[in-house]
């Protein structure tokens, strides 16, 4: 039950800073957010175990898990939370997040592939109730957008433009960042889990390994990130981009209570809800963070969701679930 908990927590804080995060995109890159976010949290693990005198244990991790633990992050936080917030700049944040926590779908399937996990029927079934609702989450936003765009057109009704109107790139790019984020999501989740518990052998100190591992983890993501950020930054002034102008003082409040929320309390309630209850258990209590966004979503940024957007919501997230029954 306390990892239930903790899980809870996670997916709410989770939840609680993309939200704010979403305040910010007109004037930060999901890039620039992300490397922000990791830098905040960097710091926070540190000084942690500065504080606690317990710098001594990062030294004694073998070299095998310190490669684990950054590939964790790289896939976790490098590719996968700059592609959900890529995607959350475009389809928004509960439709971000109900594609994105799909993630528990690949989680079995590199189990099934790489684990010898036995296949089970019901997988089948999942994949038809997640395609079927990534489908009609992705026609709901077409006909959204296309909608407040044509108010005062006259759309032609040709075999043409009602198929570039059903498979629009830019709703497609955004579907498809979804799924890359699910996939560095799940990577990243079961290299932590092997990584956590093997630390808790190492240091015998249960209630540090979650921190020692984000010390370990967090640093080198910051360091691809930064580089990521320097090219952005070189590109934009190059291209005279709007990301080179500077942010107002609300936009550093908003990211820095994000990042605070988020990533120095949510990333070390993950690690610990990873480590305590499983990813299995994790991954399905996030699989409903986008009915915990529904609410923030509508009274924080004004975010709406057709009933037809809705319906393709609950059935990705029936399929997550199905999966995991």
């Amino acid at each position: 039950m306390p990892g239930e908990i903790i899980a809870i927590l996670a997916v709410l804080t989770f939840v609680a800073s993309n939200v704010i995060f979403r305040k910010t995109e007109h004037e930060a890159s999901p890039t620039f957010i992300n490397f922000f976010r990791t830098a905040v949290g960097t710091l926070t693990f540190i000084l942690i175990v500065f504080f606690l005198n317990q710098l001594n244990l990062i030294f004694i991790i073998p070299l095998e898990l310190w490669v684990l633990l950054i590939f964790s992050f790289v896939f976790g936080q490098v590719i996968g939370d700059t592609a959900y917030f890529t995607a959350q700049k475009k389809l928004g944040t509960t439709i971000a997040l109900a594609i994105s926590m799909t993630f528990p779908l690949f989680t079995f399937i590199l189990s099934l592939i790489f684990l010898n996990r036995p296949f089970k029927l019901n997988l089948i079934f999942s994949l038809l109730l997640i395609g079927v609702g990534i489908i009609i989450i992705g026609k709901a936003k077409i006909n959204s957008e296309n909608s407040n765009d044509n108010k005062n057109s006259i759309a032609k009704q040709t075999i043409k433009i009602r198929f570039q109107e059903i498979f629009r790139k830019d709703i497609v790019k955004a579907i498809i960042f979804c799924f890359a984020a699910s996939l560095g999501w799940a990577i990243g989740a079961v290299m932590i889990e092997v990584a956590i518990v093997r630390i808790d052998k190492i240091i015998q100190v249960e209630e540090l390994s979650s921190i020692i591992g984000n010390v370990i983890r967090f640093p080198f993501a910051l360091l691809i990130l930064s580089s990521m950020v320097w090219r952005e930054n070189y590109l934009n002034k190059e291209n005279n981009n709007f990301a080179n102008k500077k942010k107002s003082l609300r936009t550093w409040v908003l990211l820095i209570s994000a990042s605070i929320i988020g990533t120095s309390l949510g990333a070390h309630l993950y690690t610990e809800s990873v480590h305590v209850a499983g990813a299995d258990v994790v991954a399905l209590i996030a699989s409903a963070s986008p009915l915990f966004s529904l609410p923030l979503t509508y009274f924080v940024n004004k975010e709406k969701i057709s009933k037809f957007g809705f319906i393709g919501v609950i059935l990705t997230i029936f399929g997550v679930i199905v999966i995991l029954i």
